[in-house]
């Protein structure tokens, strides 16, 4: 996300975590639109399912590189002030870029209270979830840091996962079915923030553990990425019934932060740096996560006027496309704000 000097290891991660967003998206389409029965579908299915950790990672991370600060010298208003400048404006702006793209194809009619309700659940595109609920625990800040000074780092992170998955289960019939949005809120993402605070609070002994602990973390990955596979192609594919997937989601997902961390941190410590190329993707990650999709939107649009019906040709088209356009187009932009605020 919005990124200014990063340990080598947390850029790494950023980089991954973004690409991979990127990747589900593009990917959506064919997951979708081939037959479940398939090798294609197979193929694309698997990896869009195990890619499924990036919001997660993303929530981990935030939590880390604030913690990693210190606490200390924290300031409430000053500390909501830069997160309004960095993320809610950016957000606000390509709501509405979306928005009027939509309108100006015929998708919905323009209405400012529509606006506001897309803002708000964060629903125009399916990434933007992530705003509404980092925004959430950004919020909530000073009752996380009072939450780590009274009490033990290790006990919090344990408390935050059975409330995560007791939220997951329970929430949507406390709050009622009608309410389409309870994913968005915090608690359904409890643990991963909380794990992140944790790291960030001991972040020496944090990358220690997740180095000499990779071993067991890249085994551990291994295995339950094969397990989550094949129950989501039980559930996915084939319509079985699977009542334990998502705490196995849930276990990916933790296995596959540590097992990245841990490599990523491996990597580090052996002087690995980072090219400028790459640097500049880490610093233009935010940006990339609010605009991959609009320009996948675009190009989809435009695979359709050319009368593109081949969903393996469609999707390579947009693979590429994607990655390539917005990549380059952020990047460009980091560059010429850099190149902008230099001369002030």
């Amino acid at each position: 996300m919005p990124a200014t000097t990063r340990k080598t290891e947390i850029s790494m991660m950023n980089i991954l975590l973004c690409l991979i967003v990127v990747f589900v998206h593009v990917s959506s389409a064919p997951v979708s639109q081939l037959n479940k029965e398939s090798l294609q579908y197979i193929t694309v299915m698997v990896p869009w399912r195990l890619s499924a950790f990036a919001v997660q990672g993303f929530i981990f991370l935030s939590g880390l590189k604030f913690f990693i600060k210190g606490s200390e010298s924290f300031r409430y208003i000053p500390f909501l002030k830069k997160r309004i400048k960095t993320i809610i404006i950016p957000y606000l702006i390509w709501v509405m870029v979306y928005y009027v793209y939509f309108c100006s194809i015929g998708y919905f009619p323009f209405s400012i209270k529509d606006y506001i309700i897309y803002v708000i659940n964060g629903s125009i595109v399916s990434p933007f979830y992530f705003i509404v609920i980092i925004v959430q625990f950004y919020v909530l800040m000073p009752l996380w840091i009072k939450l780590f000074n009274i009490i033990d780092k290790k006990i919090l992170v344990v408390l935050s996962l059975i409330i995560m998955i007791a939220a997951k289960r329970y929430l949507p019939d406390i709050i009622g079915s009608s309410f389409l949005y309870y994913d968005r809120i915090f608690t359904t993402y409890l643990f991963y923030w909380f794990f992140g605070c944790a790291a960030g609070i001991s972040y020496k002994n944090f990358k220690n553990f997740a180095s000499k602990a990779f071993p067991f973390s890249a085994s551990s990955f291994g295995i339950i990425a094969i397990t989550n596979s094949y129950y989501s192609l039980q559930s996915f594919a084939y319509g079985h019934y699977v009542p334990f997937l998502e705490n196995l989601h849930v276990v990916y997902c933790i296995t596959a932060i540590l097992f990245t961390f841990g490599l990523f941190t491996i990597l580090a410590n052996k002087g690995i740096v980072l090219g400028s190329f790459l640097k500049n993707i880490d610093a233009a990650s935010f940006y990339i996560y609010l605009s991959h999709c609009f320009v996948m939107n675009i190009v989809n649009h435009i695979i359709e006027l050319c009368g593109v019906y081949s969903i393996g040709k469609a999707y390579l088209i947009r693979f590429i496309s994607v990655y390539i356009i917005t990549i380059t187009l952020c990047v460009c932009y980091i560059k010429f704000k850099k190149t902008i605020l230099s001369r002030r």
